[in-house]
C-alpha cells in the first residue's frame, strides 16, 4: 500500500471518527451511538414540541392508545336511598383507540471522497449540525402540517402542491413527502377561529372559548405562532417574557412568554401563504398564516425503544463512485387524542 493510500484511509477514519466514534472496514456499517445521541439532543432542544408534548416509549411497530369518548356521572345520592338500601344509577367512561405507528424518515447523503480529503474538519461540522437541525425542522413541520392525503396528486393536502417558485412548503411524489407521514395539528384541530385579517386577542380569547372544557386550566394550553406574528405579539404588553416570570418558574425550550397563563411558542414552520380557510396555496396571491392553540396532552410523540431505530446514521462506502454515502434515519410517530382540544386559528395577515 502506498503512502498516499495510507493517508486516505487515515482521512476517512477521521471522518468516521468526527462522526461518531472510530470505526473500521469498507461497506455498509452503522456508526457507534456517541453522534446519533449528540444528535438526538441537539434535535430535542431545537423542536420545542418534544419537550411540549408527552411521549410514548415503542417497542412495537404500531400500538393502541386509549382515549375517552364519554365520561362517568355523577348522581344524588339522599338519606332516604341510603336507608332503603338504593344505589344510585351505574355509568361507566367509555373508550377507543387511537392508532400511533412508528414511520421512517430517512436521507440518503452521498459525500465525494475528494471534498474530505480537503477539508476534514470544517466538512464534518456542517454535516453533523446540518443533520441534526434539519432533522429537527422535518419534525417541527410535520408535527404541526402534516396530512396524510395524497389525491389529486397532491392538491388536496393542506400544503398545497410542490413549486420551487410559489410553493417550496408543499408536496409532491420528490419534494417535502416526510410531510405525508402523519396529520399533524393543523389538519387534526377540530375546532377554528377566522380573523380575515390582522390578528388580536380577541381572537385568541374567540380560541380559548372553542375549546370549552380543555381551557379549564390554562397551564395545560399553548400557543403556537408563525415567525411574523411573534413580532406583533412582542409588542404587546399582554405578554408576559421569560424575563418576568420569577423566581422558581419552569421554561420550557424555545418558550416566548405566556398571554392569560397560556405558553406561547414561535416557529418558522408554519406556511405564510395561506389561503383564508387555512389551506396553503401554491399560487403567490396568498398571504395569510394560522396560529394554533392546544391543550398539550392531546398530542402525543411515539419514540422507537430500538436504539438503532430511534435514530442512527448508517456509513455505506462507494470505492466505484469514489463516495461514502451517510444514511440517517429516524422511526417516529405522531397522532392526536383528541381533535376538538386544538384550534387553529385561520387568516391571519401575514406582517
Amino acid at each position: 500500500m502506498s503512502t498516499e493510500d495510507i493517508e486516505f484511509n487515515d482521512v476517512v477514519e477521521r471522518v468516521k471518527a468526527a462522526l461518531a466514534g472510530a470505526g473500521t472496514g469498507t461497506g455498509q456499517e452503522m456508526l457507534p451511538t456517541e453522534t446519533a445521541d449528540e444528535i438526538i439532543a441537539i434535535v430535542y432542544e431545537r423542536n420545542f414540541m418534544r419537550s411540549l408534548f408527552p411521549a410514548m416509549p415503542m417497542n412495537r411497530r404500531i400500538m393502541k392508545v386509549p382515549k375517552l369518548t364519554g365520561s362517568i356521572e355523577f348522581h344524588a345520592q339522599t338519606l332516604g336511598m341510603t336507608e332503603a338500601g338504593t344505589a344510585s344509577a351505574e355509568s361507566r367512561a367509555t373508550t377507543a383507540e387511537m392508532t400511533l405507528e412508528l414511520k421512517t424518515m430517512i436521507a440518503n447523503v452521498p459525500i465525494g471522497n475528494y471534498l474530505i480529503a480537503y477539508g476534514v474538519e470544517g466538512l464534518l461540522t456542517v454535516l453533523r449540525d446540518d443533520i441534526a437541525s434539519r432533522l429537527a425542522f422535518n419534525e417541527e413541520s410535520l408535527f404541526i402540517n402534516g396530512d396524510t392525503v395524497i389525491t389529486s396528486t397532491y392538491a388536496d393536502n393542506i400544503n398545497g402542491l410542490y413549486n420551487s417558485s410559489s410553493n417550496p412548503s408543499g408536496v409532491d411524489a420528490d419534494s417535502n413527502d416526510y410531510l405525508t407521514l402523519f396529520d399533524g395539528l393543523r389538519k387534526s384541530a377540530g375546532k377554528s377561529v377566522s380573523v380575515s385579517g390582522t390578528f388580536a386577542l380577541s381572537h385568541l380569547r374567540s380560541a380559548i372559548n372553542q375549546l370549552g372544557v380543555y381551557a379549564d386550566n390554562r397551564a395545560d394550553l399553548s400557543l403556537i405562532v408563525p415567525r411574523n406574528l411573534e413580532v406583533q405579539l412582542l409588542g404587546m404588553t399582554e405578554l408576559q417574557t421569560v424575563d418576568k416570570y420569577g423566581a422558581g418558574a419552569t421554561i420550557l425550550s424555545g418558550e416566548l412568554g405566556r398571554i392569560y397563563g397560556i405558553r406561547v411558542f414561535a416557529t418558522g414552520v408554519i406556511p405564510v401563504n395561506q389561503a383564508v380557510d387555512g389551506t396553503s396555496d401554491s399560487g403567490s396571491s396568498a398571504t395569510f398564516t394560522s396560529a394554533i392553540l392546544t391543550h398539550v396532552r392531546s398530542p402525543i410523540v411515539g419514540n422507537s425503544t430500538v436504539a438503532e431505530r430511534r435514530f442512527s446514521i448508517g456509513f455505506h462506502d462507494e470505492p466505484t463512485k469514489d463516495r461514502f454515502v451517510l444514511i440517517p434515519k429516524q422511526d417516529v410517530a405522531f397522532a392526536v387524542r383528541y381533535g376538538e382540544a386544538i384550534c387553529e386559528v385561520v387568516g391571519i395577515n401575514t406582517v
